[in-house]
């Protein structure tokens, strides 16, 4: 019974019914007779490998050298575009080394697994290499010439082309070629591979008969692409329906992000781990992660790249990050002096580079910002439910919208005109009672190992109210007055992973002593705290490991001076590497 139905789908075929039909899932909607009135079919008695004999010997030689022979005799239908010209040694060559490479690269990327015919319309190709490729009317296919058309054999379709089409790398295949197993140097597959998660392609695949189980025999499959860290960083570079641009860095100067972003992930050493087997630890996951950071970029959603260029972590809620402007420019992340090679992939364009053309603080070495706000304040107790960090302060705490009257004045402060309103969104830090100097510490997420500047954000004690029927003075003009500390988590000895018994106390860096005063006449104030060096990194981690705290220091002589009420809008820390970026970088312009 299926020798007869085989012999039924062979006669169909030569009908021209059943291509008709398979044509339709190659975007094909009209009739096998409008195809080939203008293209007339030649009927070849015998299989698209014995076709490809007497039209492409050489092509056949080297379908048999790798064993495809015995596909193309079998019973699936091919179409299938056979060269007559190409470079015999060198396929040859490859072939003795790697035959499944010269399957999949080189014949695989003249076959289609649809009956398709050239019938004076354009059309895109999906070849079993999983290329897409284009035939168009007028008889080109890809780079190649249509020499012969629509010879139809008992299982297909033979086309003669003038040469061979080049197989093009995806993005991703082109990440692949730069893995040298041997080598110490790190290169970005040699973290990928770890994460491939492909699997198998059953439409596109072929099989014939089954195991001793019961399960399909695959004699020609196919593969659906997948890798669970790209995907995260929505980065489908081995999509062939996909649009990119990639910069890919060599081992060398992959090896040498790597190292620097390693300085800044040195994590305490009890949690330094992920989830067991996954890989060898938090810097060396972050590390990579950090290091791919921005280097990839979906054409999709840079329709105005010249501009700019936001690579695929770009979120909009902090628009300045991930984004780089005029990219081709003169001294632009994509700049011909920035690049070594240039490469078109079949999915994009990949750009190698021998260094990185963005800075570590441009990459990921981001600033911090901390809203004041009751969920980012400190509020742990001891074991008898004592304020450990956050004491004397009233707990009804508010956040709140204060306007502020602009008015320029001249050097001696009087009114020259008015500028306008703006608005601020503060905390509300009252003292406990009337006597009480507040202490208040804010959790401090994501810190890297590395050095930041501290500012703390604040609006004056008048911006509650503004002022008073417009006039210029203000209703309460006092600033505040603190001292600083840090308190970072311990990584060595008994409180490992805990905070000490006290905090470092950050010295006011204009050399006035050791207490902070806000400046009332700058409306907001976003005052300098000084540089700091974290000794741990906390990033993507559940606990913070850094409190900064602000210890309100006035005396009962001093209330008249200085508010213990604050008005506080947030903190900001921003990164500091220049050390290493002047010996390892190529500034960005």
């Amino acid at each position: 019974m299926y020798k007869n139905m085989n012999k039924n789908i062979k006669y169909t075929f030569r009908l021209g019914l059943l291509a008709m039909g398979v044509m339709g899932i190659a975007a094909c909607s009209d009739t096998w007779d409008d195809h080939y009135d203008a293209r007339p079919t030649t009927t070849f008695n015998g299989t698209t490998l014995q076709a490809i004999e007497q039209e492409a010997p050489d092509f056949a030689a080297v379908i048999k050298k790798v064993g495809y022979d015995r596909e193309l005799n079998s019973e699936n239908i091919y179409t299938i575009w056979a060269p007559t010209e190409f470079n015999v040694d060198s396929v040859n060559a490859v072939a003795a080394k790697d035959p499944k490479a010269v399957i999949e690269k080189f014949i695989k990327n003249h076959i289609s697994r649809y009956a398709v015919s050239l019938d004076g319309t354009d059309r895109e190709i999906s070849l079993m290499s999983a290329k897409l490729l284009n035939m168009t009317g007028d008889g080109q296919f890809g780079s190649a010439t249509i020499l012969k058309s629509n010879l139809s054999c008992d299982n297909g379709v033979i086309h003669v082309i003038n040469k061979n089409v080049p197989y093009q790398n995806n993005i991703f295949e082109e990440i692949q070629s730069r893995f040298d197993p041997e080598s110490e140097l790190l290169s970005m597959y040699s973290f990928l591979k770890a994460y491939d998660a492909d699997s198998l392609d059953e439409n596109k695949s072929v099989s014939r008969g089954v195991d001793d189980n019961g399960d399909k025999i695959w004699v020609d499959s196919v593969t659906i692409r997948n890798n669970t860290i790209l995907n995260s960083i929505d980065a489908q570079v081995y999509d062939e329906d996909s649009s990119f641009i990639a910069i890919i860095p060599s081992p060398e100067a992959y090896t040498a992000r790597f190292e620097l972003a390693k300085k800044l992930l040195i994590f305490n050493p009890s949690e330094d781990v992920v989830a067991e087997g996954a890989c060898d630890s938090l810097q060396y996951y972050y590390g990579n992660m950090f290091s791919m950071s921005d280097l990839f970029f979906n054409r999709n959603a840079n329709e105005h790249d010249i501009d700019s260029l936001k690579s695929t972590l770009y979120i909009p809620r902090k628009w300045e990050e991930h984004r780089y402007y005029a990219p081709y420019a003169e001294g632009g992340i994509l700049s011909p002096a920035k690049y070594t090679e240039k490469i078109n992939c079949s999915n994009g364009t990949a750009y190698v580079v021998d260094e990185y053309p963005m800075t570590v603080i441009e990459q990921f070495f981001k600033k911090i910002e901390v809203a004041a706000s009751s969920y980012n304040l400190d509020l742990t107790t001891d074991a008898s439910d004592n304020p450990i960090y956050t004491k004397s302060v009233d707990t009804s705490f508010s956040t709140a919208s204060g306007t502020i009257y602009d008015y320029e004045t001249d050097e001696n402060g009087d009114t020259i005109g008015y500028l306008g309103t703006r608005t601020y969104r503060y905390m509300d830090i009252k003292p406990a009672s009337s006597t009480a100097n507040p202490k208040f510490a804010f959790k401090v997420p994501n810190t890297l190992s590395g050095t930041y500047e501290l500012y703390l954000i604040t609006c004056p004690i008048w911006a509650k109210t503004g002022y008073s029927n417009g006039e210029t003075s203000a209703d309460d003009p006092r600033p505040y007055r603190f001292f600083t500390y840090i308190w970072e988590r311990e990584n060595s000895g008994s409180k490992m992973g805990r905070y000490p018994s006290s905090g470092k106390r950050i010295p006011n860096p204009d050399g006035s002593g050791n207490y902070f005063v806000t400046n009332v006449e700058n409306k907001i104030d976003t005052l300098y705290l000084g540089d700091y060096s974290f000794k741990n990194a906390y990033y993507n981690r559940n606990d913070e490991g850094v409190l900064i705290q602000f210890d309100v220091q006035i005396s009962s002589s001093k209330t008249g001076e200085f508010s213990r009420e604050m008005l506080v809008s947030g903190l900001l820390l921003k990164p500091k590497f220049e050390a290493e970026e002047a010996a390892t970088e190529s500034k960005r312009r």
